[in-house]
């Protein structure tokens, strides 16, 4: 593939795979930006590099996007979707605990099945922190406080507390951990035990592992609090879940 060079960076290579390549332009801007903001930071990306590396016109930003600021805007949030738009499924009244949880850690763990781009997005958060530009204060209401309310909510409704205090949010918080600190450590995994990530079936483990996992906490902070833990679903709901949209 020819290497696209433009005065405003040295080596500017275009999206990379072919079917990449085929893609809308939209998603060739996205896609460029997302790899670029990640490695250079917003100040030192400029339009017409990411322009250059999406094979599209510079015009095409301001269609798409409106402009830079847009366009990095979308970059934190759509390349592997969010959670907030998982909030309807996983709060569902009428799903068992068990089942919520396995919605929850579903979604929350298909990103690590997008391989190169989970990482860019990882890299692009890392940078946001050390440079950052505002983006992460405006991402974070939407798409890690929205979801973490619900998911609180969600506890407190299973384990019926009327009112969340600190307990149960440290809860969430905790369970929520399960998960996203494996999205932290994937490259250690990936050194150490790369079969453990190295295929749908093998997040599918971990889904159900931190869903076990996550009931025996939730049942430690029944405990805790003097209650019965909550009743564990029937077994043809553990063997059989019902299967909720994830993040793309």
């Amino acid at each position: 593939m020819t290497r696209v060079r433009h005065p405003s960076t040295d080596t500017v290579p275009p999206v990379p795979t072919a079917s990449e390549g085929e893609a809308p332009a939209r998603t060739r801007l996205l896609l460029a930006a997302l790899r670029l903001f990640s490695e250079q930071g917003y100040a030192k990306t400029s339009i017409r590099a990411i322009a250059a590396a999406a094979q599209a016109n510079v015009a095409a930003v301001s269609y798409y996007f409106g402009d830079k600021a847009a366009l990095y805007a979308a970059v934190f949030s759509e390349p592997l979707g969010d959670m907030h738009s998982l909030i309807p499924d996983f709060t569902d009244p009428d799903m068992p605990l068990r089942e919520a949880l396995q919605c929850y850690f579903r979604g929350a763990l298909a990103p690590l099945q997008q391989g190169e781009l989970m990482r860019q997005c990882v890299r692009l958060h890392i940078r946001e922190i050390l440079e950052p530009t505002g983006q992460r204060d405006r991402h974070m209401d939407k798409n890690a406080r929205q979801p973490h309310q619900a998911f609180v909510g969600l506890l407190c409704r299973h384990m019926g507390v009327t009112q969340a205090d600190d307990g149960m949010h440290r809860l969430a918080f905790i369970l929520a951990g399960l998960a996203f600190q494996l999205w932290s450590h994937r490259e250690v995994v990936d050194a150490m035990r790369p079969q453990l990530l190295a295929t749908p079936e093998a997040v599918d483990a971990w889904i159900d592992r931190m869903t076990a996992y996550a009931l025996a906490i939730v049942a430690a902070e029944q405990a805790l609090r003097g209650a019965e833990p909550p009743a564990p679903a029937s077994a043809s709901a553990a063997r059989a879940p019902r299967r909720k949209k994830t993040a793309p």
